[in-house]
């Protein structure tokens, strides 16, 4: 009889269809054996019950800010982010640029157990949240940029732009998309736009985004929203979505409104990525943690399988990673519970949902090695 490294017990897996008791054995890293639970014995070095809990591919958060404001940042908060809050993948969404990346690298990414991939800003120095709307100068340098791609291989995925009025150029608001574009272009790498308050406006910022590109911060409530007056989808993002545009979440404290998501959804707008926008204001209130998150999609009527797909394997592709549960695949998984009950929810924007559950995660496996929850 073959010895495992780790087999899991009793975990509810949603295969084919539908969500089953299962025993999941894990051999060198990778996932050796998937067997309905109870059914054989199966050998290992140690054994793990979970029976009752819920498992998915593990969680992929796309969007965080890692070094904000001082550089512990929430980088070293592995209660509220990372393998101990379920998430197996952490993506850093342009909190700094080409000048201070080797910061974020050295305070953050070298010393996390979580793997941390970045989108670089467009601008040198990236976000500067404690001189908002001072610097009026042009940031960028893409040869800069270039030569901390040759420096940091496989870290930096893709060109982070904030296109809010108050990270702009007051003369030439789109300044900074038109040069994210030719970095994306001369780089080979997907970029993504932030949206807060206009200028820029979307109709301008759309057509510079191309397939692959991701637009961030999608279901909120402000100038920028993906709705028309009528409550309607915006034809140019529909037009956007049929060339290749992605969409994801970006939670944060200002960037997701309940009425917004609603009614996307029950237009059919549910080609997304979940993700927190966690740094260090959103993380005390408003977002918490990326369960917390994913939570308030349940309580929009969202099916968990559904939810957890675009917590996980959605996000994993984009970044190119394998988040996927079945034989041959790395162990990258997240075990949670589901909760029962009455739960209020509150959006940014101060509208609140009552769901009648609650995703707590309980451990993360990452190459099959086990990380309690915190």
């Amino acid at each position: 009889m073959m010895k495992y490294d780790l087999v899991v017990k009793g975990i509810r897996i949603f295969q084919a269809g539908e969500w089953k008791a299962w025993d999941l054995a894990i051999r060198e890293k990778m996932i050796s054996r998937l067997s309905p639970s109870g059914a054989e014995k199966l050998d290992a070095g140690q054994t793990l019950d979970f029976s009752g809990s819920f498992a998915s591919a593990g969680w992929v958060d796309l969007h965080t800010h890692l070094l904000p404001l001082r550089s512990a940042g929430i980088g070293t908060r592995a209660k509220r982010i990372g393998l101990n809050s379920g998430v197996t993948a952490l993506l850093d969404v342009g909190t700094t640029g080409a000048k201070n990346f080797p910061l974020l690298y050295e305070k953050v990414i070298r010393k996390s157990a979580t793997p941390v991939l970045a989108f670089l800003n467009i601008k040198g120095s990236g976000i500067r949240f404690w001189q908002i709307g001072v610097g009026r100068e042009k940031e960028d340098d893409l040869e800069a940029m270039e030569r901390t791609l040759k420096n940091y291989p496989g870290y930096i995925k893709g060109i982070k732009i904030t296109a809010s009025r108050e990270h702009m150029l007051a003369e030439d608001p789109l300044y900074y998309m038109r040069k994210a574009r030719e970095a994306g272009d001369r780089l080979g790498l997907p970029i993504m736009v932030h949206i807060g308050w206009s200028p820029p406006s979307l109709i301008d910022l759309l057509p510079l985004m191309k397939a692959g590109d991701i637009l961030t911060h999608c279901f909120r409530n402000s100038d920028h929203t993906i709705l028309d007056p009528s409550g309607k989808i915006r034809e140019d993002i529909l037009l956007a979505k049929s060339r290749g545009v992605r969409f994801d979440i970006g939670h944060g404290i200002r960037s997701f409104s309940f009425p917004v998501a609603q009614k996307a959804l029950d237009q059919g707008f549910d080609d997304f990525t979940i993700s927190s926008d966690l740094y260090l204001l959103s993380t005390p209130f408003r977002a918490k943690n990326f369960a917390n998150v994913l939570t308030k999609f349940l309580a929009l009527g969202m099916k968990l399988e559904e939810v957890m797909f675009r917590a996980s394997s959605k996000p994993a592709a984009i970044l190119g990673l394998e988040r996927e549960i079945a034989p041959g695949k790395p162990a990258s998984i997240t075990i949670f519970r589901l909760d029962q009950g009455r739960f209020r929810l509150k959006d940014c924007w101060g509208q609140s949902r009552t769901g009648n559950q609650r995703i707590i995660p309980q451990a993360a496996l990452l190459e099959g090695k086990f990380f309690p929850a915190a």
